[in-house]
């Protein structure tokens, strides 16, 4: 049988609503094979927080009902359509995210609305606008270079001459050599031809030809011997733990990345839904004080 779990102010929380709430928590924890028993535990665990966010909405939607705050379907749409950006996803990406989640579209469609209000709410309440300076958003872009540098690959190759188990005179004549091939590379003989003759890795009789690699998978000393080289330039001798080489960008691509014009919009997006959420949190705790809230057992 139904009952009351909640009044807040002059509405009720009902048992209903709250196992209609937990639905998406158990689709979850089905899919992800918990027994039922274990579902159970996870379940009553997070009933008294459900309950607690239901009672905090509740306030909320009185609230925007006394302020006349509204929200329209064309700005949830918009709202939408942002998220996908920021988050970088295609039209069958957002529907598998929901699936996984445990959400159908319409509950989904129901939290960005929330989200809406609440910003709304926070800015008529508190009276003062959100500004989110060029200063922080600079500093958001460089302290976040996984999302925003991309990802650059070099097409390389190599001449390699090994030092392994020699004295240091002998490895002093291998790097004398090696000087000697840099310096004919200097004087314009092609990299893949010395790399055919003088190397001594398995990729000599292809020139040298190592493929792509990522830069953060290239060993530190080559990654700063290659910063600020272009296709068609090559390093200095380099020391490394197979011998001393000398690497020649056949190409560069660099692919993912975006720079902080075009990651500004983004970026204050972010910030502005973090602002957003901590003064929400501060005027829910006021708006708490201010209610009638039982909770019965």
């Amino acid at each position: 049988m139904d009952r009351i779990l909640a009044i807040v102010n002059e509405e009720v929380v009902l048992l209903s609503d709250l196992e209609q709430a937990m639905a998406p928590f158990r689709e979850k924890l089905k899919q992800a094979g918990y027994s039922e028993a274990q579902q159970r535990i996870y379940l009553s665990d997070q009933q008294p927080l459900m309950l607690q966010k239901m009672i905090d909405d509740k306030l909320t939607d009185q609230q925007a009902k006394r302020l006349n705050v509204t929200v329209s379907e064309e700005e949830t749409d918009k709202a939408i359509e942002r998220f996908k950006a920021i988050n970088r996803m295609s039209a069958e990406d957002l529907p598998r995210m929901l699936k996984l989640e445990g959400l159908t579209y319409e509950a989904f469609r129901e939290q960005i609305k929330e989200q809406l209000i609440q910003a709304r709410i926070v800015n008529r309440e508190v009276k003062s606008k959100i500004v989110i300076t060029d200063v922080e958003i600079k500093a958001y872009y460089e302290a976040h270079p996984d999302q925003y540098t991309g990802v650059t690959k070099y097409h390389l190759r190599h001449i390699l001459m090994k030092t392994a188990s020699q004295s240091s005179d002998e490895r002093e004549n291998v790097r004398l050599q090696m000087q000697r091939i840099h310096e004919r590379l200097q004087g314009g003989e092609a990299f893949a031809s010395l790399a055919k003759v003088y190397s001594q890795a398995a990729t000599a009789q292809d020139g040298g030809d190592l493929g792509f690699f990522e830069t953060r998978l290239l060993a530190a000393p080559i990654r700063d011997a290659l910063a600020g080289l272009a296709s068609g330039q090559f390093t200095q001798v380099i020391d490394t733990e197979q011998g001393y080489q000398i690497f020649f960008v056949e190409e560069m691509v660099h692919t993912g990345g975006k720079s902080l014009q075009e990651a500004t919009t983004e970026i204050q997006d972010k910030l502005f839904a973090e602002v957003v959420e901590e003064k929400f949190k501060t005027w829910l705790k006021e708006l708490r004080q201010r209610a009638h809230i039982q909770i019965l057992e």
